[in-house]
């Protein structure tokens, strides 16, 4: 199975230097802002390497060993993608569970919320948002029309965590992400928008930040528009799904890309 790596890159004042670059690149952005949860770090580069040959992938990997030093920081994160059969094995698990799937745009989303609280969404300890570069950046894609990605690191709870006034069954925070994310993939996919990227995060190999987190699950998002991303992020069934999330998530760092397409 191929491996894929998730590099972010901050370059000393002496230039750039170049990393992995013996793999397939499939993303990339040099317009880097962290959304959810902010390490304080302006990174240069965010780039997704994708290896066929394990050779390649460690002979790249000790190059980068070789030259990290010289970097101010980094972050790297080692991802299998999903496989197909995986992917086959979670819609048979959610369509027995009456869960609904993203493919499927004739059922009604609101019979995949059975209970919602009443107190307003809180947001807890890793998953504070950047209020200063979501603005920035929701001004940029609406002034520029450009197209938004969103790229997405997330771990969850042991046992989903929600808050009082809720009634509901008692699940696993992958459970309840799994809610949250049926849903966002249905409302994504009615508005053009993108699920380009989804992987399972094998481990990270090397990180300066001092923020290192086992994360579980990465994905890349694309936001066609401005428009498109807020009738998105607005969309009632969108707000009431969002309990979901927050009880699931242990911790999410997101990043907004921004591409030359």
């Amino acid at each position: 199975m191929s491996k894929r790596v998730l590099a972010l890159t901050k370059y000393k004042k002496t230039g750039k230097i170049n990393t992995f670059i013996h793999g397939k690149e499939l993303f990339s952005s040099s317009e880097v802002f962290q959304m959810i949860e902010d390490d304080g770090i302006a990174w240069d580069d965010l780039r997704l390497i994708d290896y066929s040959k394990k050779s390649v992938y460690e002979s790249d990997l000790r190059d980068f060993h070789d030259v990290k030093n010289t970097l101010e920081n980094y972050k790297v994160i080692l991802l299998k993608p999903l496989s197909y059969l995986k992917g086959k094995y979670n819609m048979m698990k959610y369509k027995i569970k009456n869960l609904i799937l993203s493919a499927d745009t004739s059922i009604p989303l609101d019979k995949a919320i059975k209970e919602t609280p009443k107190q307003k969404r809180r947001r807890v300890e890793g998953n504070r948002p950047n209020l200063n570069n979501i603005k920035f950046v929701l001004e940029k894609s609406k002034v520029e029309s450009k197209p938004i990605n969103m790229v997405n690191l997330m771990k969850t709870r042991e046992v989903a965590m929600y808050p009082p006034g809720y009634n509901g069954k008692q699940i696993s925070g992958e459970k309840a992400l799994g809610i949250y994310s049926r849903i966002a993939v249905k409302l994504n996919t009615e508005r053009g928008n993108e699920f380009m990227f989804v992987s399972d995060v094998v481990k990270t190999i090397a990180d300066n930040t001092g923020t290192v987190t086992n994360w579980e699950s990465f994905a890349i998002v694309k936001y066609k528009s401005f428009a498109s991303m807020l009738a998105f992020n607005t969309h009632p069934l969108f707000t009431k799904s969002f309990v979901h999330k927050d009880a699931g998530i242990d911790h999410t760092y997101v990043y907004a890309a921004f591409t030359n397409d």
